[in-house]
């Protein structure tokens, strides 16, 4: 009965939402056969690879019957595209190529302004082809570009993404140019960039996204309508390409040996002189396996984390971006990202060096792969003790098993002479009834003191074109603490839920969605003893312009067993509650002048707090883009020392020549640290893949001095890094 009951349930709050019970996507009809057949795109094999200069003046090209039916998601989801578009597919042994001719009736208005690579490039007028290598419905490449023919790319991980997977870079060459009928573009992707099945005739999903941004108005073919929140990113409702065959499936060979020199200087040390060399190794096995090789990597040209001053009682999260992580990241994660995650690839190699190591990623049929071992060697922390080296390994396998249902396991381990810390997991991943899904996993870890510890985690989402409801499950024990992992926070046991409904106006002028939102979490310990709850009022309205407006109210209570501190400022025991409200905006940023701002006011803790945010960015042209912001808190606690502020400033600089030679400085205060900090990389891509790095990091101390004769330098280091591919 009590079964019976729960489906009942789960069959009302899906009708609720507007969700037929038991609906599937477009390939997750009953037995796995498709709901509907998906849309059929057949490539055209060319006698020999087009020029790639954004002319489409190949006679081929005219000859290739071109997709044209894009259908709006934005503004009116299903509406013909008010601007034509003509995409051509094309290939040789070597290569997919791309022709798109898209029209515009305004040709002028076009907007263009991003020329570095994985730049901004969604503030232009863009383009995004996105191809399922496997045809598995779950995972996908993205090459967006804008008409400048400026590339940006990623990786879908199960019809999901976060910002760090716009870090991976792939190589391919792409031409873009603005005609009197718009805007054209040319696109080579090698098969050597891609991964894909060992069939003699492989098929692939793809789909097309063009945004055109001075309407705001978001085209695909196929259509994935609103019911799909994912939009792009929903690969289970892309079209599949045929027609590839006699593919050139020779083993590939990649390396790309680097060297590096200059100077350096820290706070208390002589200045030292840095040079090194090292190399990667990339070796396709098959077309759907890949080994990496690293000697002696070096991240000496990784952008800098941006500053952020930490106002709660837990660890902040930092992304990874460094290259040799970065590809089929996606196929690694496990666990809650930025909460509870068994394997977070920062944990390697700071502030103990890598010294070398490789790992496997890739597909056989149905299971995806990926395996990683690295070597680190031995450091000392800041007051000199010793942090012994050690070989890092994580073995992670998803297996697709169902129609848009994935499952896995994971295997992590840190072995030195300190001891052992191993973890072992497994995770299920359901996607159904258009973007609803049913995530939840399961985690163990084992060390050479103490008993082994557990965390585990399970999500249940149910989503409409209109609405959506969630409820899930989090437990982490108090010594839960996997070594090559990131946890944001032990010893809990959370229930959170969420309601939302998000209407359109479509035949408005002015409005084009609201977004109203509820979510709460309660969370006691492991000894079920109540540590925090929080109920959150999100309000969002979003304008046909591109600018929107957001309200937040926020309802929390902390209750602390042992003091706690924010700020150096300990926090007694006992029951806390607070409310506080904040106000936002944006404009769009595709404006040559945009910016955004917000109010945060309110209790905090058994204080107050308020915070005030703002920044504007000035697009001179294509060339230079400045960017301001600044934060400012103003905190008064009822303890010792409780009245304070914090204040955080930053400058942006984007400079570029052109598409192969750019530059981007970060230049950021605190009065925190009272160090004011600049970071500037320039960056010339000499030939695809191989770039020419030159990197000046500084930290200036800004506070009283306690010795004036110590330098004011907390660091001073310029390098230069040259990288070469060469592929075999």
């Amino acid at each position: 009965m009590g079964g019976g009951r729960v489906r009942a349930g789960l069959g009302l709050l899906m009708l609720v939402l507007g969700l037929p019970a038991g609906a599937q996507g477009q390939n997750g009809g009953a037995g796995g056969a498709p709901a509907t057949p998906a849309p059929v795109v057949r490539a055209m094999r060319v006698p020999e690879a087009p020029t790639v200069d954004g002319v489409l003046d190949e006679p081929f090209w005219q000859r290739i019957e071109p997709i044209t039916d894009f259908r709006q998601r934005e503004p009116v989801d299903g509406a013909p595209a008010t601007e034509r578009s003509e995409v051509r597919v094309a290939f040789t042994e070597d290569a997919l190529y791309f022709g798109l001719l898209l029209r515009d009736g305004e040709p002028s208005r076009i907007r263009r302004s991003i020329l570095h690579r994985e730049g901004r490039i969604d503030q232009d007028d863009r383009v995004i082809i996105a191809l399922d290598s496997y045809l598995d419905r779950r995972n996908a490449y993205i090459f967006e570009l804008n008409p400048f023919g400026t590339q940006g790319d990623a990786l879908i991980s199960d019809e999901s993404m976060t910002l760090s997977d716009w870090d991976w870079e792939g190589v391919y060459r792409s031409e873009g140019r603005v005609t009197d009928e718009g805007w054209v573009l040319e696109v080579e992707v090698p098969f050597t960039t891609l991964r894909f099945s060992e069939d003699e005739t492989p098929e692939m999903g793809i789909a097309f996204y063009r945004s055109i941004r001075r309407k705001n108005e978001e085209v695909t073919w196929p259509h994935i309508g609103q019911q799909y929140r994912s939009g792009i990113f929903q690969v289970s409702r892309y079209a599949t390409l045929v027609g590839l065959e006699s593919l050139q499936r020779a083993r590939h060979v990649e390396v790309k040996p680097y060297a590096i020199g200059g100077r350096q200087s820290l706070a208390g040390t002589q200045t030292e002189t840095l040079s090194d060399a090292g190399v990667d190794v990339k070796y396709g096995i098959t077309s759907s396996l890949t080994l990496d090789l690293t000697l002696n990597p070096d991240f000496a040209q990784v952008e800098a984390d941006n500053v952020q001053i930490n106002l709660t009682r837990f660890s902040l999260f930092f992304p990874e971006k460094r290259e040799f992580f970065l590809e089929r990241q996606g196929l690694f994660q496990f666990g809650d990202a930025r909460e509870t995650e068994a394997f977070f690839s920062r944990r390697i190699g700071l502030p103990n060096d890598i010294r070398g190591g490789g790992r496997v990623t890739g597909q056989i049929g149905r299971l995806s792969i990926g395996a990683l071992a690295l070597g680190t060697a031995d450091a000392t922390d800041a007051s000199g003790a010793p942090l012994p080296g050690g070989v890092n390994s994580v073995v992670r396998l998803r297996a697709d098993v169902l129609p848009r249902t994935t499952v896995g396991g994971i295997f992590t381990t840190l072995e030195s002479d300190a001891g052992y810390n191993r973890l072992g997991g497994g995770d299920l991943q359901m996607r159904f009834a258009g973007s609803s899904s049913f995530d939840g996993w399961f985690a163990r870890v084992w060390h050479g003191q103490g008993s082994p510890s557990s965390a585990g985690s399970a999500q249940l989402d149910l989503r409409s074109a209109t609405a959506s409801a969630g409820a899930g499950f989090t437990s982490v024990d108090s010594d839960y603490d996997p070594a090559l992992g990131f946890v944001r926070r032990r010893d809990m046991r959370r229930v959170d839920g969420s309601a939302a409904w998000f209407p359109r106006f479509e035949s408005s002028r002015w409005a084009r969605r609201m977004t109203m939102a509820v979510t709460g979490e309660y969370i006691t310990g492991q000894d079920g003893d109540e540590q925090s709850t929080s109920l959150l009022s999100h309000n969002m309205l979003t304008f046909q312009s591109g600018d929107w407006l957001m309200l937040n109210v926020r309802r929390r209570t902390e209750i602390l067993e042992s003091a706690a501190s924010i700020q150096g400022r300990q926090l007694e025991v006992g029951d806390y509650s607070f409310t506080s409200a904040d106000v936002s905006f944006r404009t769009n940023e595709s404006r040559n002048w945009s910016g955004t701002g917000g109010f945060t006011f309110g209790q905090f803790w058994s204080g107050t707090r308020q915070e005030l945010t703002g920044g504007v960015t000035w697009k001179t042209g294509p060339h230079l883009t400045v960017g301001v912001s600044a934060t400012r808190n103003q905190i008064d606690l009822p303890v010792e020392d409780g009245e304070f502020s914090t204040t955080v400033l930053g400058v942006n600089l984007l400079g570029a020549l052109s598409r192969s030679l750019f530059a981007n400085a970060l230049i950021q205060y605190d009065d925190v640290s009272d160090v004011l900090q600049a970071n500037v990389r320039i960056d010339w891509i000499h030939t695809p893949g191989s770039d020419l790095f030159v990197v000046f990091d500084t930290g200036y101390r800004t506070g009283d001095a306690l010795d004036p004769r110590e330098s004011r330098w907390a660091r001073r280091t310029g390098v230069v890094k040259l990288t070469y591919l060469k592929a075999f």
